[in-house]
């Protein structure tokens, strides 16, 4: 039988209420929570920060990196995420999201050199403020304007967005590896316990033991991590639901 990736979410307050235990039976593992963005946080962030750990879902916050006009610099940006962890980083590395989402008021992504000093500078401040150094969340586009990547981004963790295969491996350009994929924008949100139709779908590069293997050599936890009953238990009940094309999506699928 073919192994899983291990299979995770990510939320905003766009998703409105979620049940995490309902995302947790349909097989999610974790969940990447925003926090916040410029400096404010999502309105959202504290009830499903909450609500995921009571799930038993492992838990990584994510900071949007706001670039438009009027927006705090990096470093402000980065300490204002900072603060917002200081009582409980969650289990997974924090991550800067940084992209141009392509709507009305945000700018394009800027030039190379920018663009390096605006990921550099928010990573180095937030290992500043929590001895972690954040993932970094983007595209294809966002990691040609990093490129050629310095030796510090290259040891960096890259959560990849990339939707246009139905193959098992995402397209990562100059990166050297990915540790999470977001490879669909239009997974069945209702199914997992969102308010919204649509939920963002990530699998994790491994499978869910794996995932708690990394979880804890990271040491973010403030205890030791133990793997809950895995929902691949259960996996012919639920590939016979309306999960099934969720969990036999090949990008899952290791081998």
């Amino acid at each position: 039988m073919a192994k899983r990736r291990a299979l995770g979410i990510d939320v905003s307050f766009w998703q409105g209420n979620v049940d995490f235990k309902k995302a947790r039976r349909a097989g999610a593992a974790f969940a990447v929570i925003k926090a916040s963005q410029n400096v404010w946080y999502d309105k959202k962030f504290e009830q499903n920060w909450a609500n995921a750990r009571d799930a038993k879902i492992l838990r990584g916050a994510y900071h949007f990196f706001d670039m438009r006009d009027g927006s705090k610099s990096p470093k402000e940006q980065a300490r204002y995420f900072a603060s917002l962890l200081k009582n409980d980083m969650g289990e997974l590395r924090p991550v800067m999201d940084f992209e141009s989402p392509g709507v009305n008021g945000y700018p394009p992504l800027p030039d190379h050199e920018t663009s390096v000093r605006h990921v550099v500078d928010f990573l180095n401040a937030f290992y500043k403020e929590t001895n972690i150094y954040p993932m970094v969340y983007t595209n294809l586009a966002g990691i040609t304007r990093l490129s050629p990547l310095s030796r510090f981004l290259s040891a960096k963790e890259l959560w990849i967005a990339w939707y246009y295969t139905k193959s098992r491996t995402p397209k990562i350009g100059t990166w050297p590896r990915w540790r999470m994929w977001q490879y669909k924008v239009t997974g069945n949100g209702l199914a997992f316990g969102a308010e919204s139709k649509g939920l963002d779908i990530n699998a994790f590069n491994g499978t869910e033991e794996n995932l708690y293997t990394y979880a804890n050599a990271l040491g973010i936890s403030k205890t030791r991590l133990t793997m809950p009953k895995s929902a691949n238990d259960f996996l012919p009940d639920i590939l016979r639901g309306d999960l099934a094309e969720e969990l036999n999506d090949p990008q899952l699928l290791i081998e």
